[in-house]
């Protein structure tokens, strides 16, 4: 690539506004920790993050996108191992934490990246025909399920989560039948239906409603399942024409008929085991306790209380850098992580939260133009992956902080402290930047 071509493809704005907001991060990490004598150094440490992030976003710029994707499969590979390894550590603060020199590495970060760029070539080399394979799209799923189960091992809830957009956009880009995301969907959202019936007969009913212990009783459910097998296989044997006399125009019926009562006897199989063996109660408290944070206000609720009259307490205009009430008493638990969006929202107020809104903005239009502009399917699908992801931390940890959102723990990119996180972002735009730049290869 001449300099020519790299001066007019660098995408200035995409650079300048995650520079932008690392530096607002620094910030409001230094304010967010200053009370705090034991970390109030970490703003030097995530200077330090942002800077190696940034050297490993600029020499992403200069490698092939071809190399990038003929490494994907030993990226992934590495990747894996390190998950691995890490599920050998002990429990920091409820999660498994790898050490190296007194650095906590997490590969669940960067393995983000590694499941982007492999699914990307995995479709990518696929024959259009192939697409509408249903081998294809659970082939696409094994490549998600490996890292996503190791994770939620660890346990890590939130960046488990992570993967259900990862995986759904770039089938969706690949051109996969529309049939197999939403099952997906379907079969994701009953999978979470016990937990989250259980949780709610618990806040909102004291575990007292009838209805609910009725349905949750094993030999009632047996019954209801057995019933519902049944129906299904008489459904495909009429689909098949094993029952003759049909009229061929119900087919469509008992095709659909299989497709949505399929999703409710698998998922809602896997949903009693999840329930009671993966999932741990504050988990799983947590998926409802956003919509009543005064069930226990002092307890589950709290954090969400304390986040929204952190951002209440900004008004217009902020309370200025470093004079935030709550945050300076430190009202608000993991303030410089989790919640770095309401010490913002505090110190700077409605419009310090718009200039938030904007930057983010800014990327994801520009990577949006990238996406479309990209001359080969592996770029498009990287690029449409990565800015999915980061538009899927925003809108969940913005939304958490404003209490419309359960708490997942999902950092805010380029804002909440965090190394691993934040360079693997700063890959991430580094990939979609890539993009950009060698689109004159093709």
């Amino acid at each position: 690539m001449n300099s020519k071509n790299f001066t007019s493809s660098f995408d200035y704005i995409i650079f300048l506004s995650t520079i932008a907001l690392t530096v607002i991060g620094i910030l409001y990490i230094y304010s967010a920790n200053l009370i705090k004598p034991e970390i109030s150094h970490n703003y030097i440490k995530q200077i330090i993050f942002g800077s190696v992030g940034l050297v490993m976003m600029i020499t992403l710029l200069f490698v092939p996108s071809k190399s990038i994707s003929d490494v994907a499969v030993w990226f992934y590979a590495l990747c894996a191992f390190g998950l691995v390894v890490t599920l050998l550590f002990p429990e920091v603060k409820g999660q498994r934490r790898l050490y190296i020199f007194g650095i906590n590495l997490q590969f669940s970060e960067f393995m983000k990246l590694a499941t982007i760029i492999l699914l990307a070539k995995y479709y990518a080399s696929m024959p259009p025909e192939q697409l509408g394979d249903i081998m294809t799209y659970l082939k696409g799923g094994l490549i998600i399920a490996l890292p996503a189960g190791l994770i939620m091992l660890q346990p890590d809830l939130g960046t488990t989560l992570v993967y259900i957009p990862i995986f759904l956009t770039i089938s969706f880009l690949a051109g996969v039948p529309k049939r197999y995301v939403i099952y997906t969907i379907a079969f994701i959202g009953m999978v979470t239906f016990i937990p989250i019936v259980t949780s709610m007969n618990k806040m909102l009913f004291n575990d007292e409603n009838e209805i609910i212990l009725l349905l949750m009783n094993p030999k009632y459910m047996l019954i209801i399942f057995g019933t519902l097998i049944l129906t299904v296989v008489i459904a495909l044997l009429a689909y098949f024409g094993v029952i003759k006399g049909i009229d061929d125009r119900l087919r469509p019926v008992f095709y659909w008929y299989v497709f949505i009562v399929s999703v409710i006897v698998i998922a809602g199989s896997l949903s009693y085991p999840v329930n009671r063996f993966m999932l741990k109660p504050y988990q799983k408290d947590r998926l409802l306790i956003f919509l009543n944070p005064d069930y226990d206000p002092r307890g589950k609720g709290f954090h969400i209380i304390q986040s929204r009259n952190t951002i209440g307490n900004g008004g217009l205009l902020g309370r200025g850098w470093t004079k935030g009430d709550q945050t300076q008493h430190y009202f608000l638990p993991e303030q410089a992580t989790d919640f770095i969006y309401a010490v913002i929202a505090e110190e700077r107020g409605y419009l310090g939260s718009l200039i938030i809104l904007l930057l983010y903005g800014l990327i994801f239009a520009r990577g949006f133009i990238i996406m479309y502009r990209s001359r080969d399917y592996w770029g498009s699908y990287v690029v449409g992956d990565v800015i999915a992801m980061l538009l899927f931390h925003v809108l969940e940890n913005m939304g958490m902080g404003l209490g419309i959102m359960p708490i997942t723990g999902i950092p805010l990119p380029f804002l909440s402290y965090g190394g691993s996180f934040l360079m693997a972002c700063f890959c991430g735009i580094g990939l979609v930047m890539n993009v950009s730049l060698n689109r004159y290869q093709f």
